[in-house]
């Protein structure tokens, strides 16, 4: 609000940038003989002041930099907008005597390798180079055995083989066998400075390698010659290089020694921190002299803003190919203490095979980072033993005899038969409580029939049920799948019966490709996402008798189309008799009455989400994710007259939503969404589009609901069928403020800023609109993340001041949340 309020004024704004275009982050641009007006660029190089008309004599100052007078001349309110070139100090490089006393003798040296970092990134503008990656995880002590769960519910049926196939998989690792190794061959193209793609040949693993890190390439690699080192599977906020122009801001140089290898003077400087901050790191610098480059680095992180691990080391060693400094070999160690044990990895990266400058076809890049050939799950150890730089230690030789062993063992006909054996065996508990169960490993079908607990149903909308539930899975081998599922039930106070019924075919796995076919004769609700307690009131469910389709495909990279249509029977369910013993806990109210209806809708959604990355696995698409945001459309038609319906109405929707990484002041996250009812000639209530109210028990009001996609504080929950719009902002900094106080920095402790407004002039121009701050700490929880946050929300309403006192909102809020961290992307839910 602060950056709009002054753009709306006149003001100077602008980009700093270097000869080659590259933005110069924390710059100080001050406008001469004028005290106190002036900024700091940004880490994108941008800067805004506010100012009054006239001429201005801008100063910028950099270090490592020569110093610029710009002119400028501000003459409308509207901002002016300059760009502003400085050059680098890099005429002749410092020359470096350590025989004097010299006061910063070890910066010295680490400026002559920033001055000469351009002759370091024009030493080739392509390059093709085999890599090597071995992972290995061990553990310190022992723990006992934890039932996995999954955190996160899926709409979508789950595969059952592959759930087995791990099921398996923990049969032959073992408790005893606590050793996990991965290893990866694949060949890496690079064009400067930004195209990118990997072509993984081979991939063998012992026990369950998942959390090693750096198994893949395209996350980007550790290039110290960069200013800010992003690292998003690593670390919350990029990481300041020790090469940053402006490094001497965020780090203490000290040279320690002076080697001699091969005849060549190698300076080792000795980099730390020199404030408390998370983003920088601290160990050592081998630059050799005169060629001022970079000939092996030595720096460690510690927790801060780690994402998982409790400390991660990183050695990078270079090497000279005739005259070019090439990376030749990375190693990673990192190590996370639970509360039983300590998880230590090592992931060794070996480069070789270097060719200098190819001729890549065209369309070769692309927004394919990434493909797996089909043989490479099928390697043999001639293989392995032809293009392993790196050999096994006993302990992991004897480790993957076992494995093969074992494999062999788990993995046999007779075997397998004896587990469905018992499998589909129908026994007294399974009847009971566990459910029965049939497999078919040939044909690659299941089915399960409920158990006698799963079939009563003792809280529902009208009274208890019973009945039974039933699911049906087949896969095929090219990763295609079915699942149909459904239930019957018969309630205790009304002898009705209900039902319904779904079938998923995921038909092009690597296109997204999946349909579902679906029918109910069930209550529905009508608004689905309200307040815990407004869910389950009478007034929020009506009888639904319905059949559909739905359709889900990307024909295109990054393009997502969803289309849909559904015919239902509504009714109102106030003849229904409801059981009461519950209204007095939580209170309740009465169905809303209505005549029954015909309604027949259609709906078609766009997705476009533009350069979006991925790699591809041989049945199958890996989404990676992408810097732009995404873009939603969404169009709802109700068809009046068609199979007697009488709905009339066009809904048109649209949402635009993104993460933005602000150098090292945090993380943004936004959603803008809009709609209106472009057509209403017939509307019913139903379709109304609805917003969540907060919740008004004091339990459920305590929590946080998500940000992005709700209000704090909204007093009641609003529908409507004119047009709307409303934001969402959340900002963590991830420790960029409360970590330069050592006391935060130690306890873990982040701050968190956001806020948002909603639009709705059809209740009489009602806007609301609410800010928050935060403080949020993320513990170690089963092997996961939990981040558990506390937060002061204060909101405001045009409304609120026409209310009685007794409905007048409370304008302050405390408020909590507790988040697991999603263990494929490593985020949370905001």
């Amino acid at each position: 609000m602060l950056f709009s309020v002054q753009l709306s004024a006149q003001s100077i704004t602008g980009i700093v940038s270097d000869e080659d275009g590259n933005p110069v982050p924390y710059a100080r641009v001050y406008a001469l003989n004028f005290e106190n007006l002036g900024a700091v660029t940004n880490a994108d190089g941008e800067f805004l002041f506010g100012c009054d008309f006239g001429n201005y004599d801008l100063l910028i100052k950099c270090l490592g930099f020569e110093d610029k007078v710009f002119n400028v001349t501000v003459s409308t309110q509207t901002p002016t907008e300059v760009s502003i070139i400085i050059v680098r100090k890099q005429n002749e490089l410092i020359t470096v005597d350590v025989s004097e006393k010299k006061k910063n003798v070890g910066w010295e040296i680490v400026q002559n390798v920033i001055n000469n970092k351009q002759n370091f990134a024009q030493q080739f503008d392509r390059y093709s180079a085999d890599v090597y990656i071995k992972g290995v995880e061990t553990f310190e002590q022992k723990e006992k055995k934890v039932k996995e769960e999954d955190e996160e519910e899926k709409d979508e049926p789950s595969d059952i083989f592959e759930d087995e196939k791990k099921e398996i998989q923990d049969q032959i690792n073992g408790e005893q066998n606590r050793l996990n190794v991965v290893e990866i061959y694949l060949t890496q193209h690079v064009e400067l400075p930004n195209k990118f793609k990997e072509i993984r040949n081979g991939y063998e693993k012992i026990g369950n390698p998942n959390q090693i890190y750096f198994q893949s390439t395209v996350n980007g690699e550790f290039n110290f010659y960069k200013g800010l080192i992003r690292k998003d599977d690593l670390h919350t906020s990029p990481i300041v290089s020790p090469l940053h122009p402006s490094g001497i801001l965020s780090y203490k140089y000290k040279l320690v020694d002076i080697l001699v290898e091969e005849g060549d003077t190698i300076y080792k400087v000795e980099v730390g921190a020199r404030d408390v901050g998370t983003s920088t790191m601290e160990g050592f610098l081998y630059i050799k002299k005169h060629e001022w480059v970079l000939t092996k680095i030595d720096v460690t992180l510690h927790k801060g803003n780690l994402k998982i691990y409790d400390n991660f080391h990183i050695i990078q060693e270079y090497e000279k190919l005739d005259s070019i400094w090439v990376v030749s070999k990375q190693i990673f160690e990192y190590d996370t203490k639970y509360a039983k044990e300590t998880v230590h990895g090592v992931t060794t990266v070996v480069y070789s095979n270097y060719i200098i400058n190819p001729i890549f076809p065209p369309k070769f890049f692309s927004n394919e980072l990434g493909t797996t050939v089909d043989e490479a799950y099928d390697r043999d150890s001639t293989y392995w033993a032809d293009v392993r730089p790196i050999a096994l230690t006993p302990e992991e030789l004897r480790s993957k005899f076992v494995q093969d062993s074992l494999t062999a063992y788990y993995t046999r006909k007779e075997y397998l038969d004896s587990v469905d054996a018992v499998f589909n065996k129908i026994t007294p508990l399974k009847v009971l409580y566990f459910g029965i169960e049939h497999r078919n490993r040939e044909k690659k079908t299941q089915w399960y029939l409920s158990s006698l607990v799963d079939l009563y149903e003792p809280v529902a909308i009208g009274g208890m049920r019973i009945g039974p539930g039933f699911d049906f899975f087949k896969k095929w081998e090219n990763q295609q799948w079915v699942d149909m599922s459904g239930d019957l039930t018969i309630g205790f106070n009304n002898w009705d019966v209900r039902g319904r019924f779904r079938g998923y075919h995921q038909y092009a796995p690597k296109m997204f490709g999946m349909y579902q076919i679906f029918g109910a004769h069930e209550v529905d609700q009508i608004n689905s996402y309200t307040a815990a307690l407004e869910q389950s009131k009478r007034s929020n469910w009506y009888m639904n008798d319905q059949v559909g389709f739905y359709h889900r495909i990307s024909p295109i990279n990054g393009f997502f189309i969803h289309n849909s249509f559904r015919f239902e029977r509504r009714s109102s369910i106030d003849d229904l008799e409801f059981a009461t013993w519950l209204d007095k806990y939580w209170g309740n109210d009465q169905p809303i009455s209505f005549d029954p209806y015909n309604a027949f809708r259609t709906t078609v959604q766009f997705t476009f989400i533009p350069f979006q990355k991925y790699v591809t696995e041989p049945n199958r698409k890996i989404v990676l994710g992408s810097k732009w945001p995404t873009f939603n459309v969404y169009w709802e038609r109700g068809w009046n007259g068609a199979f007697g319906s009488v709905v009339d109405f066009d809904y048109v929707s649209f949402s635009v939503e993104q993460e933005i990484q602000i150098g090292t002041l945090g993380e943004s996250k936004y959603v803008l969404r809009g709609g209106e009812f472009v057509n209403k000639d017939s509307v019913f209530y139903i379709d109304r589009k609805f917003f969540r109210q907060s919740d008004e028990d004091w339990f459920f009001r305590l929590f946080m609901s998500n940000p992005l996609y709700s209000f704090q504080n909204l007093d009641s929950s609003y529908e409507t069928q004119s047009w709307y719009l409303e934001l969402h902002y959340i900002h963590h900094f991830n420790g960029a403020l409360l970590n330069k106080i050592p006391f935060f920095k130690r306890t873990g402790i982040k701050e968190l800023m956001g806020g948002g407004f909603i639009f709705l002039p059809e209740h009489n121009n009602y806007f609301y609109t609410e800010a928050f701050v935060g403080l949020e700490r993320t513990f170690k929880f089963a092997r996961q993340r939990l981040r558990v946050g506390a937060y002061i929300v204060f909101s405001v309403a045009n409304n609120q001041f026409a209310l009685p006192d007794i409905q007048k909102p409370k304008n302050l809020q405390f408020k909590i949340s507790f988040d697991m961290m999603d263990e494929r992307d490593l985020k949370f839910n905001f």
